[in-house]
């Protein structure tokens, strides 16, 4: 009876190892296959999803903005087997050893959209360019809603659009066209009429929902989608307007990132396929993609005539510049086209913080406020903008600020030598930086809060008007997300979890403001 029993388990774990030895060879022929993806496809991942469950693909996505994705890849290649990004141009700097078999999936335009009322009040048409919505601009009669230029595809895009149209539209824009005071004028006027700027596209969308504004700029798609919760919601619907002399493209190109492996490569051609077939190019149609660059378009139901879109028409898409000259261009924005921000950091000093909290917070904000360090990744503050500390426990420990975004060093040294010690009221210090605020005009400056805070916090809110100033919080450690994610509503901010990364926590809120 032993001897049956014993043999029995002998079997059992036999084949168990066999199966394990079968997973483990499956794993390193194929195994999961990891896509590097914008994260304006999160709405597409279902469809991709659904492909790869029926193929036994163990398909995972990653998502992040299209501008941090070739320093993603330069420095873990091995963890992707494939990137979709939202436009060609950001492929450019990685090596073509690293990413092949790049294809187009769908068009996207970037284009501006304007309430019906106002863009018939301005008498815009299908002629409208550029120097029209400056004009509109700098007469006050329009205000509008951007994507970050410095954070986001669509931001980038729209505003390439905007530098090469108001060039002229030369044969391709060169670092000699960015220093015309012509066009440096003309970019200065025209984000004068920014209201609010957002690292994320349906970030905007929500803004621009629960606010009272004129105008933004988005990808086509959004728009659409944006107008039928209008219409069904009985709200004024918005008019489309493709520049005629030029229009933005996000060509959406779908790439292979080569690590050897054949297995992988023979998955990706199969994915590719599925996204290029006939069946998902005219479901992709029905989402608010085009699948060419007009004239074919025959979903009438979702590029509608009363959008102001012309499904017959041929889009004029703009040249997008060398890499070279996107990175001044860039850069130009953010130091001297971009509207000026008065920023108040409200740090969180209580004695939680101690230890390892302090040394990140301090290691963040060296980061956020050191020139050098802050242009790497396109998040410097600039001489024009204006910038408050406030640090806290439960209650203000003090108050300082600088008039110039570059002149830093005395904030960072008192951020530096501040203890932590205290309870805990994150109210106090948001009270105070809205008092500060407030009395900053609108339309001179982009107003923002940052408070970042570790714990749950004692008191309560008094004021009962934030003055349409955002607070954008990061929480980490142990911090209460419900009582920042009311603040967060109350202000329309939002909350932003830095447990993990704190830096990228403060990098992403830069793009608010």
């Amino acid at each position: 009876m032993h001897k049956k029993i014993t043999a029995v388990l002998l079997l059992v774990a036999l084949l168990l190892s066999l199966s394990s030895c079968r997973y483990e060879k499956r794993a390193e022929e194929g195994g999961s296959f990891t896509i590097l993806s914008s994260s304006e496809n999160k709405d597409l991942e279902q469809m991709l999803t659904k492909f790869a469950q029926k193929n036994k693909i163990d398909l995972n996505f990653e998502y992040t903005g299209s501008l941090n994705i070739p320093a993603m890849i330069k420095s873990s290649q091995k963890d992707y087997d494939a990137v979709w990004s939202s436009n060609s141009i950001w492929n450019v700097s990685i090596s073509s050893a690293t990413i092949k078999n790049s294809k187009s999936i769908f068009i996207n335009p970037v284009i501006f959209a304007v309430k019906e009322s106002k863009y018939k009040d301005l008498g815009f048409n299908k002629d409208t360019v550029v120097k029209d919505i400056v004009k509109a601009v700098e007469t006050g009669k329009l205000n509008f809603l951007m994507p970050s230029v410095t954070q986001t595809n669509s931001g980038a895009s729209a505003y390439l659009g905007f530098l090469n149209s108001l060039a002229g539209n030369p044969p391709v824009l060169t670092e000699q066209d960015l220093k015309s005071p012509d066009l440096q004028n003309s970019l200065k006027s025209l984000f004068k009429g920014v209201a609010r700027n957002s690292g994320s596209d349906e970030y905007l969308i929500d803004i621009y929902n629960d606010g009272n504004y004129d105008a933004l700029v988005n990808y086509e798609s959004s728009l659409i989608e944006l107008n039928e919760q209008l219409i069904k919601n009985k709200k004024e619907p918005l008019k489309f307007i493709y520049p005629s002399d030029g229009v933005s493209i996000s060509d959406s190109p779908f790439a292979y990132i080569d690590n050897n492996n054949e297995s992988k490569l023979e998955i990706f051609k199969k994915l590719q396929s599925f996204l290029l077939s006939e069946d998902t190019q005219k479901e992709l149609e029905e989402m608010g993609r085009r699948t060419s660059y007009g004239g074919l378009i025959s979903n009438d139901k979702v590029f509608k005539e009363s959008y102001g879109i012309d499904k017959n028409a041929y889009l004029s898409p703009i040249k997008y510049p060398a890499m070279s000259v996107i990175n001044s261009a860039l850069s130009l924005y953010q130091e001297l086209f971009r509207k000026p921000s008065v920023v108040a950091f409200c740090l969180d000093f209580s004695g939680s913080m101690e230890g390892e909290g302090n040394e990140q917070l301090v290691a963040a904000m060296e980061k956020i406020l050191t020139y050098k360090l802050a242009s790497e990744d396109m998040i410097q503050f600039s001489e024009k903008d204006i910038i408050y500390i406030i640090p806290f426990s439960s209650e203000v420990k003090w108050v300082e600020s600088s008039s110039s975004g570059l002149d830093t060093a005395l904030l960072l040294q008192k951020v530096k030598e501040t203890s932590a010690r205290g309870g805990t009221d994150i109210y106090k210090p948001v009270e105070k930086a809205v008092e500060i605020l407030k009395d900053y005009d609108s339309d001179t400056y982009t107003k923002s809060i940052v408070l970042m805070t570790d714990g749950e916090s004692g008191g309560w809110l008094e004021s009962k008007s934030f003055y349409d100033i955002p607070v954008f919080s990061i929480m980490f450690g142990d911090a209460n997300s419900d009582q920042l994610d009311v603040i967060s509503e109350l202000t329309k901010g939002k909350t932003f979890d830095g447990r993990i990364d704190l830096i990228n926590a403060f990098k992403q809120i830069r793009a608010y403001n």
